[in-house]
């Protein structure tokens, strides 16, 4: 009963066998806990080994634990998936689109178009353009043909139409009076154009734009009146007339003789026409100014 034993010392609550040797049993099978749901698969090892009491075993803690655990594992899987699915579409929207032509469009149809490539349109500003109806797209940033990643603005500039301005009426007014009205009114005098008419002359007999709210042009223009129409004459050749005589036929048809020069020419008797502008074959009329170069006695 007491010889010794290989392997180690004697070890009385180990049972021997009638030969001497020691008899080695296997440790009971772990045992699972049961709870209120049915068998849980929880082995036991032991409370010294892990140093768990009994209250950590209690199965109601360790469904909880499980739980837990469970949910962990949910918020995982799904934080993996919405890492998935943005990465998608990071990729996606890092594709290169071409910008489409959008001048001259309305604003809404510009918004479509860029939208089918999956772009967005961004209003920088609005100007006045006389060519581009108003809300359109007057400008684009990038131009049309060029490439932009999806999901960025395409930058546009909408039209508000031609300038409008508020004329005044100047018909009937004095040229000067006209000018200066007009110009106040921010509408500079592009032209000016006279025309025998039965006004005083000077007068505005009519203007463009009219009076009243009008677009913006690149000026006014004023028709004048000259005063009655007078008879045009084919000048005559005065040189070696008596100039009292062709000074009174002159004023007698309606001429403006401007200036009468005296000088001296030898051999010429004194009151003899020397020179006349315009010269002979000219057209004149009563607002032609007419000169004469008269000679005089020598001393």
């Amino acid at each position: 009963m007491g010889g010794p034993v290989r392997g180690g010392a004697f070890r009385p609550h180990e049972p021997l066998t009638p030969s001497g040797r020691l008899v080695l049993r296997r440790p009971p099978a772990p045992r699972a806990l049961t709870g209120p749901r049915g068998l849980v698969p929880f082995v036991v090892r032991s409370s010294v080994a892990f140093g768990a009491s009994a209250e950590d075993l209690n199965p109601q803690r360790v469904l909880r634990a499980l739980g837990r655990n469970g949910l962990l594992a949910t918020g995982l899987v799904a934080a993996l998936a919405t890492s998935t699915v943005v990465t998608m579409r990071v990729v996606l929207s890092s594709r290169d689109v071409g910008v489409p032509p959008l001048l001259g469009r309305p604003l809404s149809d510009a918004g479509i178009l860029a939208g089918r490539l999956g772009l967005t349109l961004r209003v920088e500003g609005r100007r006045n353009d006389p060519s581009v109806p108003a809300e359109r797209v007057l400008a684009q940033d990038p131009p049309p043909g060029a490439t932009l990643k999806a999901h960025r603005a395409v930058r546009v500039w909408l039209s508000l139409g031609p300038h409008r301005i508020s004329v005044p009426p100047v018909e009937g007014e004095s040229v000067r009076t006209a000018r200066i009205a007009l110009e106040q009114a921010g509408v500079p005098v592009a032209h000016v154009v006279e025309i025998e008419d039965t006004a005083p002359e000077g007068t505005v007999i009519v203007q463009r734009p009219a009076a009243g709210e009008s677009e913006d042009a690149a000026g006014a223009s004023l028709l004048v009146s000259r005063g009655p129409g007078a008879a045009d004459y084919v000048m005559p050749d005065l040189i070696g007339r008596e100039a009292s005589v062709v000074v009174a036929a002159l004023q007698a048809a309606g001429l403006k003789v401007a200036e009468v020069r005296y000088r001296s020419y030898p051999g010429v008797a004194p009151g003899i026409v020397l020179r006349q502008l315009p010269p002979a074959g000219h057209r004149v009329s009563a607002r032609t100014p007419l000169t004469l170069d008269v000679s005089k006695a020598t001393s």
